[in-house]
């Protein structure tokens, strides 16, 4: 794990911590079979039917020493996109979590762990019957489980 000390002096820059947070949970989740991309710091997972991409941002209203915004942004997208409008996103009730980092530790990463991996267990449960059957309000969505579980509606 990172020594998260050497980030928590008044002076460090926001985009450093930030950079820090993010690199680590790109690692972590290397490491566990995820593609990480450093340039637009992004996790992703891929599944069979599904593909979930984790975005990390932060905000440009951030301030050395009092807060440092890690917004975690799920997206779940449809492998197979034919017959789909939206390329393939799929419309889910999940909203972006913000989490201030600029004191982080090990517990609050390990926190940070358990929101993501809880993103990502909801859309791997996208492939099944159950967890599609709760998408299908939207037509979109509908399109794309009908090919798999036929009309769940």
């Amino acid at each position: 794990m990172t020594d998260w000390s050497t980030l928590h002096s008044p002076y460090t820059p926001p985009a450093q911590v930030f950079g820090a947070v993010c690199a680590e949970l790109g690692a972590y989740y290397t490491e566990r079979g995820a593609k990480y991309t450093k340039s637009n710091k992004r996790i992703i997972f891929a599944f069979e039917r599904v593909r979930c991409e984790i975005g990390l941002r932060s905000s440009h209203s951030n301030m050395a020493g009092e807060w440092v915004n890690l917004e975690i942004i799920p997206s779940v997208f449809a492998i197979d996109t034919s017959g789909m409008e939206r390329k393939g996103i799929l419309i889910t009730n999940e909203r972006p979590v913000n989490i201030n980092v600029v004191k982080i530790d090990d517990k609050q990463f390990a926190e940070i762990v358990s929101v993501i991996d809880g993103l990502v267990d909801k859309a791997r449960s996208y492939e099944t019957r159950e967890g599609a059957a709760s998408l299908c309000d939207d037509s979109n969505n509908a399109v794309y489980f009908a090919r798999y579980f036929g009309n769940i509606r």
